[in-house]
């Protein structure tokens, strides 16, 4: 048994640059895969890695790891304790240690480019971003003979619950070999379990996963002084990048 626990960056509502009523450019989904036998040598590592945050940056175990307000602070009191540099170095520490924590995982990546996507094809990107994880997923659960779960943040739980059960029943996708053929998840057990990612390590760290991929796909010049857009090549050895074979690192993008 296998679980993928899921988290996003970006908005999944259509490509809007109206002033005031702006949503981001992209969508992202990021899986992080792990055998149930692995799952509690990770979380021993994980609270291990949280002891060595406190020790290094002062964050305290229970607080909540959370990317964009490691960058920017909005809601987060503690974090304005550590200077904006600090917080940055937090990040890519953190990311560092994500292979080696979780050295037998896979970590699957969506990242839907709206600007990239014809106009008018999706009104919510979210549905094509969870089919092209949820089939990926499938895909190596089938490879490994195994099955599993889906875990994932606060979401919108009906969509991806309405996804998953339709795919198990009719999943039509291309053929390399030409035409449409029939590919059904019937590898991935129950509806997608939600969870809080307050209360979730596992959680916390796609968020960084995730977060880390966007700074990679959309960097800002204001922070390439950090370097952070070179932050997300830190996972490349647990990558599965058969997700996409035509990308560098594996990620789906279509």
């Amino acid at each position: 048994m296998y679980f993928m626990y899921v988290d996003e960056s970006g908005d999944p509502g259509v490509l809007s640059e109206i002033q005031g009523n702006e949503n981001s450019k992209h969508f992202i989904l990021s899986g992080l895969i792990i055998n149930e036998q692995d799952w509690n040598l990770c979380f021993q590592r994980l609270k291990e890695l949280r002891r060595e945050i406190k020790k290094q940056y002062g964050l305290g175990i229970r607080e909540e790891i959370h990317a964009s307000e490691l960058i920017r602070i909005q809601k987060i009191e503690s974090y304005k304790k550590i200077f904006k540099v600090k917080r940055i170095d937090l990040m890519r520490y953190y990311i560092s240690c994500i292979p080696i924590i979780f050295s037998k995982s896979k970590i699957i990546n969506v990242c839907i480019d709206k600007g990239k996507t014809p106009s008018g094809s999706y009104k919510n990107y979210a549905e094509l971003a969870w089919n092209r994880l949820l089939q990926r997923y499938d895909n190596y659960l089938k490879h490994e003979k195994s099955s599993g779960i889906v875990i994932t943040d606060q979401t919108d739980e009906n969509l991806v619950r309405y996804l998953l059960r339709k795919m198990r029943v009719f999943n039509p996708i291309p053929s390399k070999f030409g035409g449409i053929v029939q590919c059904i998840t019937d590898n991935i057990v129950e509806d997608p379990f939600i969870r809080n990612s307050q209360h979730s390590y596992f959680i916390q760290t796609t968020d960084i996963i995730a977060h880390c991929l966007y700074r990679q796909e959309y960097p800002k010049g204001s922070l390439k002084k950090y370097n952070i857009q070179s932050f997300f090549k830190l996972l490349e050895p647990i990558i599965l990048k058969e997700a996409s074979p035509i990308d560098k690192f594996g990620i789906v993008r279509k």
